[in-house]
């Protein structure tokens, strides 16, 4: 790991740099697809909604347009639900609720979306997650080989994110966070 660190011109940024809850939006979006084309929906998405970037909770998004990018219907009301509850999902993490628990019951957040989001947007240092198929390949691709994800990724620990980040970056992807 340490050579794969040492090559890379970026370093992992500790702190995140943008709204929590468009992170979060982005995140969903890219569920099941590459890399690259979660990003040309972003794209399309921030050229009908530019706010969308600053304050995802006065977007006024529209399941038709969303599923115009290409966006599935489930996925593009996952990413309503959490537009329009992005002031009561901050009050609970304000409040003390864990991410977790401030997004429980919204359809279509799952164990890996909240990993990811976890990684990408909030920065959180020790995440694994579990099922990325990039991750996986990017194990393969530096190690050679078919490794146990999690047993691999005790030797991280308790930098387990950062080993994920600097891994997916040799993918060559644009990073989603």
């Amino acid at each position: 790991m340490a050579s794969l660190i040492a090559a890379q011109s970026d370093r992992w940024p500790t702190q995140g740099s943008e709204n929590v809850i468009w992170g979060l939006i982005r995140i969903v979006i890219a569920q099941q697809v590459s890399t690259h084309r979660a990003w040309q929906i972003v794209e399309q998405l921030t050229s009908i909604y530019p706010e969308i970037t600053k304050d995802p909770g006065n977007c006024r998004l529209d399941v038709n347009v969303l599923r115009q990018f290409g966006i599935p219907e489930k996925r593009a009301n996952c990413c309503i639900t959490i537009s329009q509850a992005s002031e009561k999902i901050k009050m609970l993490v304000d409040r003390g609720a864990s991410w977790e628990e401030a997004l429980l019951g919204i359809k279509g957040i799952g164990p890996w979306t909240l990993a990811v989001f976890r990684i990408m947007v909030l920065r959180e240092p020790d995440v694994l997650p579990l099922g990325d198929i990039g991750l996986e390949r990017a194990i393969r691709n530096f190690y050679g080989e078919q490794l146990d994800v999690e047993e691999l990724a005790e030797k991280w620990r308790p930098f387990r994110s950062v080993a994920c980040w600097y891994l997916w970056r040799t993918l060559g992807n644009r990073q989603l966070g």
